[in-house]
């Protein structure tokens, strides 16, 4: 009875630290030199979210990470030295498997026009919900002020239970700036996962 329980215990445990462990994909494009430095100002990609509580705390998430790589984050545009442009949500998946539904253009100026975002899961009235798997997606292109040539561009694509810790978007969100950001600017073309707790 003892060992069963110990057993039990211990796959309860296992189940824990699978459910709260980060993982993502990251993949980054640049021509930046490794001294990439200055003042930026972060802004949406979409511009109705500017001003939102939600793009504030999402660009202080980033904002913290790029201050730890020698940036310091600007509070207007006027002035700064680079413009990073943020873009980020979560599409949900039923059941286990599958590859990612969320496709970034990144590099070639294709930034923004090919982020796909969906949102949301419907079920039937009546029928059993199936697992939820959350996306969740923070995309970040840096860009010179002065000629608005693209410096560093960047996406973290992170998968999670959808009622798991790092399921909601704003949960998942420092975690998902950390590995963006992480080894700044990172290897070119590249995609590494990086995980974390």
């Amino acid at each position: 009875m003892q060992k069963q329980a110990l057993a039990l215990t211990a796959l309860a445990l296992l189940a824990a630290c699978t459910t709260n462990r980060f993982e993502a994909d990251v993949t980054r494009f640049h021509m930046a030199q490794p001294g990439l430095r200055g003042s930026v100002y972060l802004e949406p990609l979409d511009k109705a979210a500017a001003g939102t509580l939600e793009f504030q705390n999402y660009a202080s998430a980033v904002g913290a990470e790029l201050t730890e790589h020698g940036f310091s984050v600007a509070s207007a545009r006027e002035g700064a030295e680079y413009v990073g442009v943020l873009a980020y949500g979560q599409t949900t998946r039923e059941g286990v498997g599958g590859g990612s539904p969320i496709t970034i253009g990144i590099g070639g100026g294709t930034f923004g026009k090919n982020v796909g975002v969906g949102l949301g899961t419907s079920f039937g009235i009546g029928e059993k919900k199936t697992k939820e798997t959350a996306i969740n997606m923070l995309a970040l292109k840096i860009e010179r002020a002065s000629d608005k040539s693209v410096l560093w561009e960047g996406r973290a694509v992170a998968e999670a239970g959808s009622t798991t810790r790092y399921g909601p978007l704003a949960a998942a969100m420092p975690a998902l700036a950390d590995a963006l950001l992480r080894d700044f600017p990172g290897t070119s073309g590249q995609t590494v996962t990086y995980k974390s707790q």
